[in-house]
């Protein structure tokens, strides 16, 4: 229970990266044949999934400190 909160941060941070990584991109223009508005709205779904677990971490960091 001790490593959770540092988990949900890492695993957010990576979360958050992954679009920016060029095999994301291209498998995304690939997958979604070229529209960059639905590979847009993709990479923005990631990116708050990505903070949803970032601010999970630091609730639950925040709780075993207090």
């Amino acid at each position: 229970m001790q490593f959770l909160p540092f988990f949900l941060l890492a695993a957010g941070v990576l979360v958050m990266l992954q679009p920016r990584t060029k095999r994301w991109q291209t498998r995304m223009t690939a997958y979604f044949r070229g529209n960059e508005q639905r590979i847009k709205q993709r990479a923005n779904t990631f990116f708050l999934l990505g903070l949803a677990f970032v601010l999970a971490g630091f609730a639950y960091l925040f709780r075993l400190a207090g």
